[in-house]
């Protein structure tokens, strides 16, 4: 006695191509791309993948062989002894190679309109470069601490006289006491997300 496959299903790659109407070779990509696979048992059910090729394709490029076709009229066949159903393996594609092909469209779509986006608001002046930006605030900050820095030669003559001290002693005092307070605000950084 010869075993077959049940209806439906059938040992090779080949004979699903065959059967679908399409080449070998682009039911291995397909198989590769991860939009198909085989049953637990190694054998293929062609209504499976011609339901998966058909969710995963380009709408556009759709062959009329991922259609659901009907079948051809043919002579009455012998009547078939009863098949036992099989259990339902689980399935061997994992849920993200599932998404269909108008999911992955859009998704590049939305993207596309993001970089077009980004890339009028840089033409319009509302974005800077991150480097530039960094460099500049960097530029700037040292400036102001140079400027910090000098205040006390400036107005120390003129403080001292008001107080009635020592001019000399009140310019060091002055500038150890800023010296103190840049060094404790030495660790704030800039960051730009």
């Amino acid at each position: 006695m010869i075993a077959t496959a049940p209806p439906g299903r059938v040992a090779s790659q080949r004979e699903v191509a065959r059967r679908l109407g399409i080449s070998h070779t682009a039911l291995q990509k397909a198989q590769r791309a991860g939009r198909i696979a085989p049953e637990a048992d190694g054998a293929w059910d062609v209504q499976k993948v011609r339901a998966r090729l058909a969710d995963s394709s380009d709408p556009v490029r759709k062959t009329a062989t991922l259609v659901q076709q009907k079948p051809a009229p043919s002579r009455p066949a012998a009547p078939r002894p009863p098949v036992a159903p099989m259990p339902q393996a689980a399935d061997p594609l994992p849920r993200a190679a599932q998404n269909t092909f108008h999911d992955a469209r859009t998704a590049n779509e939305v993207l596309k309109a993001q970089e077009r986006r980004l890339r009028l608001d840089e033409r319009k002046g509302k974005l800077v470069d991150k480097a530039r930006a960094l460099l500049l605030v960097h530029r700037l900050a040292k400036e102001e601490r140079d400027a910090i820095l000098a205040w006390p030669a400036r107005v120390a003559a003129e403080m001292a006289a008001e107080l009635g001290v020592d001019v000399h002693r009140l310019q060091t005092m002055m500038d150890t006491r800023l010296r103190q307070h840049l060094a404790a605000r030495h660790d704030v950084r800039v960051q730009v997300s």
